[in-house]
């Protein structure tokens, strides 16, 4: 049995339930574009994926946004949208608040500075479960989908990957986990019992 130190868990399909299709819908309605233009425009172009990667200011994430979809777009707009798209789910955080006690526990999310930055209103539960040990890879470089973004956070922890478990509902993000040497757990269809059956194993509950 391994012997685990750390947990890291993943936020969108396991710490909090995230309806994106819910956020385009919202989005449409405030800056009456079409939601398909808005998926096209940010989200399927690679310029949400550069923000989150930390290659732009929010100042100019907001501005892009604007030019891209030929409307005013404020700050705000974006955070209302992303925060009622989005809910706790409250037995996975009691789970990772109940995991604090036993191991070091911490939270890592591709996204960029504004949740990082208004995490209290958007997501206040985190800061209470995982302190100062919430990342964002539009902040602090960790960018799941490469291989360095988990050895980076592992050397920022000082933790050892092979006493390190992930916990995510993206397989691209476990395949480079498991590249990275950790151990991983892949959170699919909020199958709670399973990830529970998982930690017993390692004698964590």
């Amino acid at each position: 049995m391994s012997q685990i130190k750390a947990v890291l868990f993943d936020m969108d399909g396991v710490l909090y339930a995230y309806d994106f299709e819910n956020r385009l819908n919202l989005l449409e309605s405030a800056l009456d574009v079409p939601a398909e233009t808005i998926r096209a425009e940010i989200f399927k172009s690679g310029f949400e994926d550069n923000y989150d990667d930390g290659q732009m200011t929010t100042d100019d994430y907001i501005a892009g946004i604007s030019k891209r979809l030929g409307v005013d777009v404020t700050l705000r707009q974006w955070i209302a949208a992303r925060k009622w798209a989005m809910a706790p789910e409250p037995a996975m955080i009691d789970l990772a608040r109940d995991l604090s006690a036993r191991v070091e526990v911490a939270l890592l999310t591709n996204n960029g500075p504004i949740l990082y930055e208004n995490v209290a209103q958007m997501a206040p539960e985190l800061p209470v479960v995982f302190g100062e040990h919430f990342y964002c890879s539009g902040v602090h470089g960790f960018n799941k989908e490469r291989v360095d973004g988990f050895v980076g956070l592992l050397e920022k922890m000082s933790w050892s990957a092979e006493t390190t478990l992930f916990i995510d509902d993206n397989p691209t993000f476990i395949a480079r986990a498991e590249e990275a040497g950790l151990v991983t757990h892949l959170f699919a269809d909020e199958d709670m019992a399973g990830l529970k059956e998982r930690l017993t194993s390692f004698g964590l509950l």
